[in-house]
């Protein structure tokens, strides 16, 4: 079979003649602007599939890259990620550090209260904290995040309150130390104590009286000491009590020491627990050398012995 191409200037026809081996020529006519057609439709194709050619190769590119970008990103996100679990693992460890060592504290807290004597503070409650620093494990996931931060900000709270609680303590304990420096609980000298407070027999006289202190008897001489802190409010001689030192120490206390030889201090003077007030001697209302000693609350005498408690030796 044979092909020929004919084209005629008369009908502007363009036409295929299919020429067979045996059969008879086939003719095929054409418009004559067909291989133009062909012709343009060919280069437009080209060209099309060039320009989706380049597209998709700049598409492919794009997305390598953005993928090679989002694989850094992902890449660094996880390394932060890893950094952070971390961090927030040593957190942890520090925060459970920080816990107990705040309930160490709380508990040092109630032993100075037992310590200096104060009652009036409630028991601080160690359990919900030291439980908190024992709950959970090492491991950090998203589960336990949520109790970690209900723990940050219980001991912020604690924390909180224990500040609260130290400022309190400290101005309360400072102020029960002044208290116990002054509190006229001292034995003021040494000796034999030869009558106690309340009634006895008159030394010098007939009947009975009330005795307002207690006698301590002992050579004459001797160092007679300040039972407590404060200022000293009179020094001179008293009927009945000889020389005589009051001393006012503050919370309600006044303490007096009678029958002195020597006097070495003088009124308006700050006096220390302890410090060496007199000499004892046998001046006013006595029958011997010994100290007249008697304690004031309220203006009013009490047992001496009451308050002298662990201090009398």
């Amino acid at each position: 079979m044979k092909f020929q191409h004919l084209k005629s200037n008369r009908e502007q026809t363009f036409s295929i003649l299919i020429i067979p081996k045996s059969d008879r020529v086939k003719e095929i006519k054409l418009p004559s602007w067909f291989p133009k057609f062909i012709t343009i439709f060919s280069i437009v194709f080209l060209i099309s599939s060039l320009i989706i050619t380049i597209s998709l190769i700049r598409s492919y590119k794009q997305m390598y890259i953005s993928h090679n970008t989002q694989k850094d990103t992902i890449e660094k996100l996880e390394l932060i990620n890893n950094e952070q679990k971390e961090e927030l693992i040593t957190l942890k460890s520090k925060t459970e550090e920080a816990e107990k060592k705040l309930a160490s504290l709380l508990i040092l807290q109630d032993t100075v209260k037992d310590m200096v004597g104060i009652k009036e503070y409630p028991k601080n409650d160690k359990n919900d904290l030291l439980l908190s620093s024992n709950r959970g494990s090492s491991s950090v996931n998203r589960n336990n995040i949520v109790n970690f931060e209900q723990r940050i900000d219980n001991l912020s709270l604690m924390l909180d309150k224990s500040k609260t609680q130290m400022d309190n303590l400290i101005v309360d304990v400072d102020e029960k130390l002044k208290f116990l420096d002054a509190e006229p609980n001292l034995m003021p000298t040494t000796g034999k104590i030869t009558s106690g407070f309340g009634y006895r027999a008159n030394p010098i006289g007939r009947g009975r009286e009330f005795h307002y202190g207690i006698d301590i008897a002992n050579k004459k001489g001797t160092n007679i000491k300040s039972a407590g802190s404060g200022v000293v409010t009179y020094c001179g001689y008293r009927s009945g009590y000889g020389k005589l030192i009051v001393i006012n120490h503050g919370y309600n206390y006044q303490s007096m020491y009678g029958h002195n030889n020597k006097v070495h201090v003088k009124v308006g003077e700050n006096i220390k627990k302890g410090q060496v007030i007199a000499e004892m001697g046998n001046t006013g209302k006595s029958t011997g050398n010994h100290l007249h000693f008697e304690v004031r609350y309220k203006g009013k005498p009490i047992n001496p012995n009451n308050i002298l408690g662990k201090n009398k030796k």
